[in-house]
């Protein structure tokens, strides 16, 4: 939805473009706000590490869910920010900056990157259970802000820091509290681990090799058709099936909301990269494992324990600091 508000200031009017009503408009001031963009970021991630649990109980291996769902989104986001621009009877402006090469280089990069933690976190869930994948998107926070640090992306502050300690703290609390693994699940659990390392190295990435005069939204479809042909490749090679054992409504249903779900998520995922940094967006992982703690009640009846309320308490208390951290280094 953010790329879809983007839109607008980066393209240039015609005569009969529609006016936007004042309610309009409050939407998409709202979907500017760096806070609001988390939020709704990191509820869709953690809507994803549900829906890839249920694959396997809907006939879907959670590989080709993934697959389908990331070239569906893509799609949907296509055509959506086309059609926005075409009801507004605009036009792009040419985008000038870097070369055809390093765009690809950056794609590439950013698409691997994108693909490998998704490919383990719908794999793992099944096996170690949503809500501790969904705990591993809470861990890139202090990954993310020591590299910053060092390339020097971030300033070390008092409130930023804090911020990050305490969100690291309600991860290690929630992963303490919520898992009761079987021997076989405990191979799993190690490479679900790798899921903050491939996702701090992207929310560094990103930032740091940007291409200038590159749309966030141009961005997005880019590493989602990357991802898209690396997972096709990838089961191709494995012999792992493509379509569900058979075509219910609930298949079917499932493939539909996934789509929809990557299609919005990865809209406004590189809009907050661009306005609020690495950091700042690491802050996703937070909220999912949040939301993930509560979807993980509603759906599957877990039940928090107190350990699980406090560690909802630091993470919310860690997202209050880094973001007045960050609006203090901006005055």
């Amino acid at each position: 939805m953010a790329e879809l508000i983007k839109t607008a200031p980066e393209i240039e009017g015609g005569s009969g473009g529609r006016k936007v009503s004042k309610l309009e408009q409050r939407i998409l001031e709202a979907f500017e706000k760096p806070l609001v963009l988390m939020l709704v970021v990191g509820s869709f991630l953690a809507v994803s590490t549900v829906f890839a649990k249920s694959a396997p109980s809907l006939g879907w291996h959670p590989l080709a869910l993934l697959q389908w769902s990331i070239l569906g989104g893509a799609l949907g986001l296509f055509l959506a920010t086309r059609l926005v621009g075409r009801a507004r009877g605009a036009r792009v402006r040419e985008q000038n900056g870097s070369t055809h090469k390093q765009l690809l280089t950056y794609l590439v990069v950013t698409g691997l990157l994108f693909i490998a933690p998704n490919m383990i976190a719908v794999v793992a869930a099944p096996k170690v259970g949503a809500g501790f994948v969904s705990l591993c998107f809470a861990f890139p926070l202090v990954l993310t802000y020591a590299i910053a640090v060092a390339l020097r992306l971030e300033l070390l502050t008092v409130l930023m820091g804090s911020g990050v300690l305490l969100g690291v703290a309600g991860g290690v609390l929630l992963a303490v509290s919520g898992a009761d693994l079987s021997a076989d699940a405990s191979l799993w659990s190690v490479i679900a681990l790798l899921i903050p390392v491939f996702l701090a190295a992207g929310n560094i990435y990103r930032t740091w090799k940007w291409p200038k005069g590159a749309r966030p939204v141009d961005l997005a479809l880019g590493m989602m058709a990357v991802g898209f042909v690396a997972l096709t490749l990838f089961t191709v090679a494995w012999g792992i099936p493509i379509v569900p054992a058979s075509w219910t409504y609930p298949a079917v249903g499932l493939l539909v909301a996934q789509m929809t779900v990557f299609g919005l998520q990865y809209g406004l995922y590189f809009r907050l990269q661009q306005t609020a940094g690495p950091v700042y967006l690491s802050q996703i992982g937070s909220v999912a494992a949040v939301m993930g703690l509560g979807l993980g009640f509603l759906v599957f009846d877990e039940i928090p324990n107190e350990a699980k309320i406090a560690a909802v308490v630091f993470v919310a208390a860690g997202i209050v600091l880094v973001t007045l951290g960050r609006k203090r280094n901006m005055t």
